[in-house]
């Protein structure tokens, strides 16, 4: 909490923050609370400043007086906060332009009567935040803890929650709920104390500029970086982890690693986890399979009801029914989130092509958007958009992207151009990827790192052209370089090596997409069960009840919220069961109706805690 009039109610946030286990610093203007986790966040201070840092920082890249770029990586016995405390004094805020990692860092300055709040490149740690009626500013990591405060007064946007309920995130700064929005990314956000004033000032945002060298050229220049990224991570002393799938960007991770552990989630021995199994015997690194089932998935329902955010489904924090499995076994973990959407085809648009009876196809070669009307045309496509809802969501977005000069405002979030927009708007800010949840929930169970989100990566991904990411396999060809070996073992979605040319892994993945569906007589344990990485939820859904069970100790929630009621969701699973597919719909409304805010807001009382403690709650928390 930050108070602009000095009057911070000292009362008010320990009723919001009662206990002991938590790390806190208090003044008449500044309260702070972060829980007591070993690696973050860390905190550095002298005699006028104090700081936060939540999450990493790698290190910065320096410019020389000839104009020579060079990187240099944070000294090992410097943390994270007291290598940001070090530039600060130094530089003042300049040095964030330079800075490499996932974090965001508060500082207090005393001497300037200044609080900031200063976000990363791509927004990978979000903050959520509010404004009392008495000028307060209430923020904290975890958007479910905002509607406890004491003073705090909001309710469900109609809209945003639409908007939530159709894509699974919500866009820019915006959340569903009223007055709560995310500090932007790469800006820092000032409360001058003695002004009583709140400015934002932004030093970065993505730029695209493609770069006219060859693919060859990328792969040699992503490999070193890769490489390089690892490299400077890892430590003698550190048992490190990978997320491995069948696929090809954690099999990346492994051939840049001389010793890890790999851990697969899966639900039996199927196709996705031979090749997993395969792929850590050849690189040397010791294989342990996280199983699922059915229950672990239904089971998530209550285990991820604190989870921050809304962004993504009440399942994708995958592995947090396994912490202790994994934390008992690594002291870091990697995973290869956001490869596909920086180096892959994911985020630029491309056609599809009906096959009749067949389904349908995705053809490598990029789909012009040269309006926004063309681009809000684009992302209703990919809408779940099937409830009766109070609000229209065409003119939501029409309302929330716009132009303004020569610049696109897209949900408070501001691009240089259309092209910036449509390449990088499904991660720029990060929380606009439904795989938020994911992320989120990995750093805060141990240190934690997607090497795809290092600066390095990011500004070569920048340059990459559209058609080598809809045409060519950057990723895998990196694999090739760096252990040809692993690069032989076929990709569990295609049947085919990552070291034979893109047109060859193209039609052998859409020939075993074919043959699975119309083809094959093998049949899994459970209708539910697949060969690839995940349950097939919608046999999930018609094989368990779980969501009448929701609607029996939720229902009356339902019934007040500005979606539909607790007999529109059962005449939408009544309708699933028969064999129409509202998958996503019936998902977002179980994260949604399972979720604490909901019932504070709705209900007036939480009348469970899975925690046991009444009303425990942090501005700065790393515990859920």
């Amino acid at each position: 909490m930050v108070s602009t009039d000095g009057s911070l109610d000292q009362k008010v946030f320990e009723e919001w923050l009662p206990g002991t286990q938590l790390l806190r610093y208090t003044t008449d203007e500044v309260a702070v609370a972060t829980s007591q986790r070993s690696h973050q966040p860390t905190t550095a201070e002298t005699d006028s400043v104090r700081c936060w840092l939540i999450g990493e920082v790698y290190g910065r890249s320096v410019t020389g007086r000839d104009g020579s770029e060079a990187y240099r990586a944070r000294l090992d016995h410097l943390t994270s906060a007291e290598f940001c405390l070090s530039l600060y004094e130094r530089s003042g805020f300049a040095f964030l332009e330079e800075l490499n990692g996932n974090y965001t860092l508060l500082l207090y300055d005393e001497t300037r009567r200044r609080f900031a709040i200063c976000t990363d490149r791509f927004g990978t740690v979000p903050i959520y935040w509010t404004q009392t009626d008495d000028g307060a500013i209430v923020f904290s990591t975890n958007i479910q803890y905002l509607p406890f405060h004491p003073a705090v007064d909001t309710a469900y946007h109609p809209a945003y929650l639409h908007e939530y309920l159709a894509f699974r995130c919500t866009f820019g700064v915006r959340t569903p709920l009223e007055g709560v929005e995310k500090f932007e990314p790469g800006t820092i956000t000032s409360v001058v104390l003695d002004e009583r004033s709140i400015g934002t000032d932004q030093y970065w945002r993505p730029h695209y500029q493609p770069r006219d060298e060859s693919f060859e050229w990328f792969v040699e220049e992503f490999a070193a970086r890769f490489q390089t990224v690892i490299d400077e991570w890892v430590r003698d002393d550190h048992e490190y982890g990978v997320l491995l799938s069948g696929g090809r960007d954690s099999r990346l991770i492994l051939a840049a690693l001389d010793d890890a552990t790999a851990f697969h989630m899966n639900d039996w021995i199927n196709r996705e986890a031979r090749t997993a199994i395969q792929i850590a015997l050849l690189a040397g690194a010791e294989f342990h399979l996280l199983e699922r089932g059915a229950a672990y998935r239904i089971q998530a329902l209550k285990r991820n009801r604190w989870a921050d955010s809304f962004n993504g489904w009440f399942s994708q924090p995958y592995t947090s029914g396994f912490e202790a499995e994994i934390t008992d076994r690594v002291d870091g973990l990697f995973s290869g989130l956001y490869s596909d959407s920086l180096f892959s085809g994911y985020s630029v648009p491309s056609p599809r092509v009906s096959l009749g009876p067949l389904g349908s196809m995705a053809v490598p070669i990029e789909r012009s958007i040269e309006t926004i009307d063309e681009y809000i045309d684009l992302l209703l496509e990919r809408a779940h958009d099937n409830l009766e809802m109070p609000t229209d969501l065409r003119t939501i977005l029409e309302s929330n992207i716009y132009r303004d000069g020569d610049r696109i405002i897209h949900h408070g979030v501001t691009y240089e151009s259309l092209e910036d927009l449509v390449y990088y708007g499904s991660c720029y800010p990060l929380s606009n990827d439904d795989d938020m949840r994911v992320h989120s929930d990995l750093r805060r169970m141990l240190p934690y790192r997607s090497p795809f989100l290092d600066n390095r990566l990011l500004d070569l991904s920048l340059s990459m052209p559209p058609r080598y990411r809809l045409q060519r396999d950057l990723v895998g060809q990196a694999v090739t370089r760096l252990d040809p070996s692993l690069a032989v073992i076929p990709h569990a979605s295609t049947g085919v090596g990552l070291s034979r040319p893109f047109p060859i892994q193209y039609v052998g993945e859409h020939l075993l997409e074919l043959w699975q569906k119309h083809l094959s007589t093998r049949s899994p344990p459970e209708p539910y069960m697949t060969d690839g990485p995940w349950l097939d939820d919608v046999e999930l859904l018609r094989s368990f009840e779980f969501p009448t069970e929701v609607l029996s100790e939720y229902g009356r929630l339902a019934d007040a919220s500005p979606g539909p009621d607790a007999n529109a969701i059962r005449e939408l699973y009544r309708a699933h069961c028969n064999g129409e597919n509202y998958t996503g719909e019936l998902y977002t409304l179980l994260t949604v109706l399972t979720m604490p805010v909901t019932e504070q807001l709705l209900d007036g009382e939480l009348h469970s805690n899975p925690t046991g403690v009444r009303h425990q709650r942090t501005v700065v928390d790393e515990d859920d």
